[in-house]
């Protein structure tokens, strides 16, 4: 019996062996899995040879079929009863009633092929219906997250305005910096609990151009990024110039990052209508997949022209076809082309029909491709507005302090400390204009906290939104973090020229 193209690495068995029910995970690993043998079993492979690559697949969904082989092997039943006995163990109600039907369907001598082509669809439904339900949650999120740290902005100039009017305690500002960490904190984590999980970029040997220019950024730009940050922080700069200088470390990093997505999203849209192709070429004019390449026409393939022309070259010098694929999909640095051709080239491999093929691993990536288009939207949509109200906001709060701590300054030098403390005991509050105020020491390090929990829960919040690899947060992270330097540094110079104009006014 032939063996998948794509092996399983080490920690992709281990991975899979490990159960775990992640149940986001399993909706689209078993939409993945299901589409895999409606392809697989249109070349008329036996139940044992299906279940066989389906139990060698790196889906949580395997875990389903590796108990079939154990028990149809170890007990030396058919397939059809092993379907029935892990069926009725199972507990996720969707997964227990395919395994029953399977059984019925082996069984009876259905052809397997068009009863998995079915199952597949009702899968993709299902999967659909998950991730547009997911996507409308994300939405209501979005918005409330937004309202969130509205309030957090609120919530620090009522600080401010507190200590104006009244004398507080120092666990009413704890209390209240407390409030608006927790209140941002918990906007991101309902963000990223209703997005939907999904994998966008393979862990193959074999990377993009992408990946590789960020692992090298990872080794250079940023180390010596930390360095200069640290040297800033000892050398006691203004905290402005330390937040600028950690986005422009991160920029580099995070630019690659958005650049290695955008082509991820190109390369997802367009491999659905190669692979169609391919097979339906190879089908058409009876010829194997790799003469069906030297008769493609790359230029109709969109942002994988380049790849299918490369693909195209090294199949027709001879070099061994899993080698070629292998390279084709390590270069994309998408999993879901990994996904695709990895069913396409399994089932081709085993003798598939290479029309029916095409159209399975098509139907896959293209459903994928256009939940994706979904999401993107409403990213695009939150995204910009996020960077929009973090430029705001803590403006805003900024603002407001530096304003209350120049007329603070302005009111020592008009009535010396012994003044203040002179009329201090018929009003209270007047002890926060004194030198050295303890108060207005805890309101600096609040606002101070505001201003650094909304530059990361803002650059987190878009993370979440739009999903991605983990490099992706350095991007956003850089916007937060140049734009929160730039307030921290012009914020200042503005309310001291604003008071000098008024004073030289009066």
């Amino acid at each position: 019996m032939a063996f998948s193209l794509f092996r399983r690495s080490n920690a992709e068995t281990k991975k899979v062996a490990k159960w775990s029910p992640d149940m986001q995970k399993l909706q689209v690993d078993f939409y993945c899995q299901l589409t895999y043998m409606a392809a697989m079993a249109t070349s008329g492979i036996s139940p044992r040879g299906l279940f066989h690559y389906s139990a060698d697949l790196p889906y949580i969904s395997a875990h389903y079929f590796i108990r079939v082989n154990v028990v149809a092997r170890a007990f030396n039943h058919h397939y059809s009863e092993a379907c029935r006995i892990v069926g009725e163990t199972t507990e996720d109600p969707y997964i227990k009633g395919f395994l029953l039907r399977l059984a019925s369907a082996i069984s009876s001598g259905e052809d397997l092929a068009e009863f998995l082509a079915k199952e597949a669809h009702v899968a993709s439904e299902n999967y659909t219906n998950y991730y547009e339900g997911s996507l409308e949650t994300l939405k209501k999120w979005t918005d409330a997250y937004l309202s969130l740290i509205m309030a957090a902005a609120i919530i620090a100039v009522m600080g401010v305005v507190t200590m104006i009017i009244g004398n507080i305690s120092v666990m009413f500002n704890l209390a209240m910096g407390t409030i608006v960490v927790l209140a941002t904190i918990a906007g991101v984590y309902m963000i990223n609990k209703g997005a939907p999980r999904e994998e966008r970029t393979h862990n193959l040997p074999i990377r993009s151009s992408e990946r590789i220019l960020m692992s090298k950024l990872l080794r250079t730009v940023l180390p010596a990024g930390v360095i200069v940050v640290a040297a800033l922080i000892i050398l006691k700069m203004p905290l402005g110039w330390i937040f600028i200088a950690g986005g422009l470390t991160l920029i580099p990093l995070g630019f690659v990052a958005v650049r290695e997505d955008n082509k991820i999203y190109k390369n997802d849209n367009d491999i659905s209508g190669f692979l169609r192709s391919l097979g339906a070429m190879s089908q058409a004019v009876n010829v194997t997949v790799n003469e069906a390449m030297t008769r493609m026409d790359a230029n109709s393939m969109g942002s994988l022209k380049d790849n299918v022309e490369l693909l195209g070259l090294r199949l027709s010098t001879g070099i061994q076809g899993k080698l070629c694929w292998e390279r084709f999909v390590g270069e994309t640095g998408s999993e879901q082309v990994n996904r695709a051709v990895r069913i396409f080239q399994d089932a081709i491999s085993i003798g598939g029909v290479a029309g029916r093929v095409g159209r399975e691993s098509s139907n896959f990536a293209v459903q994928i491709a256009l939940l994706r288009s979904k999401r993107k939207l409403v990213d695009s949509g939150f995204t910009w507005l996020a960077m929009v109200m973090h430029i705001v906001l803590v403006i805003l709060v900024n603002f407001i302090f530096h304003v209350f701590d120049t007329f603070s300054a302005m009111v020592r030098t008009l009535m010396p400390d012994t003044s203040v403390s002179s009329i201090n005991k018929g009003i209270p509050s007047l002890s926060i204009f004194a030198a050295n105020s303890s108060q207005m020491k805890m309101l600096m390090i609040m606002i101070t906290a505001v201003t650094f929990v909304l530059t990361i829960a803002n650059a987190l919040a878009a993370f979440a939104t739009g999903g991605g690899h983990i490099y992706k947060l350095a991007f956003y992270l850089s916007i937060t973090c140049i734009t929160t330097g730039l307030v921290l540094l012009v914020v200042p110079m503005v309310v001291t020229t604003l008071f000098h104009g008024m004073a030289a006014g009066g």
